[in-house]
């Protein structure tokens, strides 16, 4: 383990990050839920007396096009010491088919870090600058373009300084000013309170920014299909038929306007559809739903295949048939599948599984054809989704194999991820099956005295699980003894055993364990740790630690027994030779030196040859 690296910044220096090599850094403030990389990146810089985030990028060695993709978190959460899963959820991820943002897929234009940075300048006056870390940072979905107003205090998103008009980005590592300096949290004058803006609302709640609010047509689609829904019904509802007016209006009132139609569905949609066939102009024989719909109809044609699409389309065409318009097929899609065959969706509901998922499993087994977009209509034989159903049969989730194992769903998932669970695509109950024959295997005959159940024992010993049943199966650790159909709870092992492989793994010594390796005793490297000449973690002395120690400092008795002299003797020699001690009593119990002092001392070596060659000889200890 290596050592923190100081972040103190020599006068007229600019201020060094670490880079990727390096493990972590000193001042690293707490990151808050929904405050993805880019925005704790700023609050870091800041932190640091970094005024650009380029500056810091360059530091970090991550490119910013990288890190607009959501790529390289890793290395930012690595050196922030943060959780690196809880970090990417907050953080917009470019994927082939859009982004993912929290939990939710958006499409490509509706999320964006080029198109500048938009903050809510009452959320930033919430956290106040009271101490000397930055506390006022950026939400995650102001990066959401739809999104213009603040759901959580009904104000409008700032895209642009109110007093200057200069537009806000990512340059400065100043989340609460302007790049010319100006504070937003002074722009209350500025702005007005929103009311109308239930669709950003809805948005905001999906994202996890305000209390989630139902909605039973749009829960079902993703929130890139859920903001094309609400732009399509929020311009008809608003503009009818001249849907490019609908450009001129404010994103919220639209948005807020299509929530509406939504949430009295589908009374509400049936309203719309009247008033636009009513003012078509259509008479007999024209009857049409491309003339009698207009605009909305090719909006429809438009929209990404989806639940939400398919609702829509199919009240219209609802709508369509009880008022004697022709429809268009391939729009509504009314053709009947075959009993022998189900689609994508089907296979799914029967799988148990997500759409997507269903999906790549189905196109795994060839059944999708090839460059099939994610909306084409595709049908699966039903035999093929038996069979699939039937190998399902012998795998297990997480949640499954965690209780076979008697531990916790996090501790299955090291196993899994550290490769001791042997896994072949999905998690088999045999792949948990064998683990548990190899342990077995390797424990006595007769239950041992001092035997606790593995999981209780690794907690006791602060020792991950993985790390105890890797030491197990490679041999390092012997077993107690073991009882059959309890999972890991059967396995049974020493604390005292797990304890030693916890302190290598930790890489961390007790002040006991320091004494006995340094020759000391415990006051005295407890002294040495207060002093700070051997550098202490917060779990204990990691031994490069110790090894730097040894390396720098020398202790006056060792080089008096080294060098055959009285203690008296050797201080009066190394006072003639003007060589001081670094600490002494009554600091601490005992006299220690600095072995560059002693190896560089001019004609030390001739007079004293003895004490030369004990420092130089007593390096490592």
């Amino acid at each position: 383990m290596t050592t923190r690296p100081s972040c103190a910044v020599p006068e007229g220096k600019s201020p060094r990050i670490p880079k990727r090599s390096c493990p972590t850094i000193e001042i690293r403030p707490r990151r808050n839920s929904g405050e993805g990389a880019i925005g704790y990146l700023m609050r870091l810089a800041h932190a640091h007396g970094i005024p650009e985030l380029s500056e810091m990028l360059l530091q970090f060695g991550i490119p910013w096009f990288k890190l607009a993709q959501g790529k390289q978190v890793d290395v930012v959460a690595h050196a922030a010491n943060v959780d690196f899963a809880a970090l990417s959820f907050d953080t917009g991820t470019v994927i082939d088919s859009g982004v993912l943002l929290r939990g939710e897929r958006l499409f490509r234009g509706q999320w964006s870090v080029h198109a500048g940075r938009r903050a809510c300048f009452e959320c930033l006056a919430e956290a106040p600058m009271k101490e000397s870390l930055p506390r006022r940072w950026h939400r995650a979905w102001w990066d959401v373009l739809p999104l213009t107003v603040c759901a959580v205090h009904r104000s409008p998103l700032l895209g642009s300084c109110p007093r200057c008009g200069e537009r806000l980005d990512y340059g400065s590592t100043s989340i609460d000013c302007c790049p010319n300096g100006h504070a937003l949290v002074q722009a209350r004058g500025y702005a007005h309170r929103i009311t109308d803006c239930s669709g950003d609302a809805y948005l905001s709640g999906r994202l996890g920014a305000v209390p989630r609010v139902t909605c039973e047509v749009l829960d079902e689609g993703t929130l890139g299909e859920v903001i094309q829904a609400l732009d399509l019904v929020g311009a008809v509802s608003l503009k009818g038929h001249a849907l490019r007016e609908a450009r001129d209006l404010h994103r919220h009132l639209v948005l807020d306007a299509g929530y509406r139609v939504f949430a009295a569905w589908p009374l509400a949609l049936d309203s719309i559809l009247d008033g636009l066939l009513a003012r078509s102009g259509i008479g007999p024989g024209k009857w049409g739903a491309a003339v009698a719909y207009g605009a909305f109809h090719t909006g429809l044609n438009e929209l990404r295949n989806g639940p939400i699409a398919a609702a829509l389309k199919e009240r219209t065409r609802r709508h369509a048939i009880a008022n004697g318009v022709a429809i268009s097929r391939t729009v509504f899609g009314v053709a009947q599948t075959a009993k022998d065959l189900c689609s994508i969706k089907d296979a799914a509901s029967r799988l148990g599984l997500g759409f997507d998922r269903a999906r790549r499993e189905l196109a795994h087994r060839g059944l999708v054809p090839a460059r099939t977009r994610r909306g084409t209509p595709v049908v699966i034989p039903r035999t093929a989704v038996d069979n699939l159903i039937s190998e399902r049969l012998g795998t297990v989730k997480i949640k499954r194999a965690a209780q076979d194992l008697r531990i916790g769903r996090t501790q299955a998932r090291r196993l899994v991820a550290a490769g001791i669970i042997e896994r072949r695509g999905a998690l088999r109950r045999s792949d948990i099956d064998g683990l548990l024959q190899k342990l077995s295997s390797r424990a006595p005959t007769h239950m041992g005295r001092g035997g606790v159940p593995l999981p209780r024992a690794c907690r006791s010993a602060r020792l991950p699980i993985e790390a105890a049943v890797a030491a197990i199966l490679q041999g390092r650790a012997s077993l107690a003894g073991y009882r059959s159909g309890r999972g890991l709870e059967g396995i049974y092992a020493r604390i005292s055993d797990l304890r030693a492989l916890g302190k290598d793994h930790r890489d961390a010594m007790t002040i006991e364990d320091a004494a006995r390796t340094l020759k000391l005793k415990w006051e005295t490297v407890k002294k040495l740790t207060q002093l700070r000449l051997i550098r202490a973690g917060n779990a204990g002395i990691p031994r490069a630690a110790i090894e730097a120690f040894q390396a720098d400092f020398v202790a006056g008795a060792h080089l008096a027994q080294a060098a055959g002299l009285r203690p008296r003797t050797l201080m009066k020699v190394m006072s003639k030779a003007g060589i001081c001690p670094v600490v002494a009593p009554p600091r601490c119990r005992q006299v220690f030196y600095r072995r560059e002092e002693i190896l560089n001392a001019s004609q030390f070596r001739s007079k004293h040859p003895l004490v030369h060659s004990a420092a130089l000889r007593n390096r490592a200890g």
